[in-house]
């Protein structure tokens, strides 16, 4: 290790001690940090949305919402996809890694129904542009394919994970913040599909369209992008880098 940051390698073994930490949190725990992390990746989302209109800067504050999981502290569905290295180096077990995996996802979906709902009361939405951006959002994400969901949840973990990665490299904050930042603003400038953004979006916008079903939501966008993000942070980047740097 140098002063600067971690070789990959280190990267990798850094990884595997913060997910021996995650597998070992009270249930208490990891859900209180679980629903900061949707609120904090809501609030970003709505960044995305008040700048809806200029590509570049809607991708830009987006991953505001991960450099404040990073640096404050928060556990990330995503993120948290990584731990599969330490399963893989039999540090976890595969029983604690399903349920922290499980916990984490229900905590950050109750965090971005936090943000859903105050900024609903708070008025946020009577904006007619902001509302009609948002059922135009929820619209265009409920009419992929299975396959097209999927698969870009495994193109957006691919980059989610890898800021996490950065940002773990990093030794200072500001190698931290720029960790975050450029793969996730990766992701959003090219249109993938992240499953907690979207428990910001899709609930948003259900409210002012009733053709917004819950199970559209769940089947249609929730259930393909998160197992394509666990394929693309939970699979493909540990797998293929543990076989690089531990076997």
């Amino acid at each position: 290790m140098n002063n600067c940051c971690l070789s990959p390698k280190e990267t990798s073994e850094a990884l595997i001690l913060t997910a021996q930490k995650k597998a070992s949190m009270t249930t208490q725990k990891r859900m209180l940090m679980s629903m900061m992390a949707g609120l904090y990746i809501s609030l970003g989302a709505q960044g995305f949305m008040v700048a809806y209109e200029n590509v570049l800067a809607r991708a830009a504050v987006f991953p505001v919402g991960l450099m404040l999981i990073v640096l404050v502290g928060g556990e990330l569905f995503t993120g948290n996809c990584l731990m599969t290295f330490a399963v893989l180096q039999k540090k976890i077990k595969a029983f604690d890694y399903i349920k922290s995996l499980a916990q984490v996802l229900l905590g950050n979906f109750i965090g971005a129904l936090i943000v859903v709902a105050l900024l609903y009361f708070g008025g946020i939405y009577n904006n007619p542009s902001l509302s009609e951006t948002i059922v135009k959002i929820a619209h265009s994400k409920l009419s992929l394919t299975f396959t097209e969901a999927l698969l870009r949840g495994i193109l957006c973990n691919i980059l989610v994970s890898l800021g996490v990665w950065f940002a773990t490299t990093a030794n200072d904050t500001t190698g931290k913040l720029l960790g975050c930042w450029f793969p996730v603003m990766l992701f959003v400038l090219t249109g993938y599909e992240h499953v907690v953004a979207n428990m910001f979006y899709l609930p948003m916008a259900a409210i002012y369209d009733s053709a917004i079903t819950i199970q559209q939501i769940l089947i249609n966008n929730f259930l393909p992008v998160t197992i394509g993000n666990f394929i693309g942070g939970g699979i493909l980047v540990p797998v293929v880098y543990y076989r690089i740097y531990h076997k």
